[in-house]
């Protein structure tokens, strides 16, 4: 059985894919790492940064977000949920990148001396 509820993860999947997608996942992480061990003080934090969160959770959830970080086991679950999310958006930038390998390439032509 899971820790937190289907509507607990779907909000920290929907945070954390709006952190990735503003490209904020590093810094979120770095921040929630650094106030982890005051989990409180991080939920209180987060009524004081609500227009940050704004951008990132809608309005009506954030109190209820703020509650969820209250709990000294959501802040880890958090951090692993934005690195998860961010290790795919790297993964899929990376594949755009790389040329499809059903991509004709054409060989290099010899030079022939004559």
């Amino acid at each position: 059985m899971s820790k937190f509820s289907d509507e607990d993860r779907q909000l920290m999947e929907q945070a954390a894919q709006g952190l990735v997608k503003r490209r904020f996942a590093v810094p979120a992480i770095m921040f929630l790492e650094t106030v982890s061990p005051m989990n409180m003080v991080s939920s209180s934090m987060l009524h004081m940064l609500s227009p940050v969160w704004r951008s990132v959770v809608p309005k009506s959830r954030i109190d209820h977000f703020a509650t969820l970080l209250e709990r000294r086991d959501s802040i880890p679950e958090f951090i692993a949920i934005i690195d998860e999310a961010e290790e795919l958006r790297r993964r899929e930038e990376q594949a755009s990148r790389q040329p499809s390998p059903t991509a004709q390439q054409t060989p290099p032509q010899e030079e022939n001396p004559t």
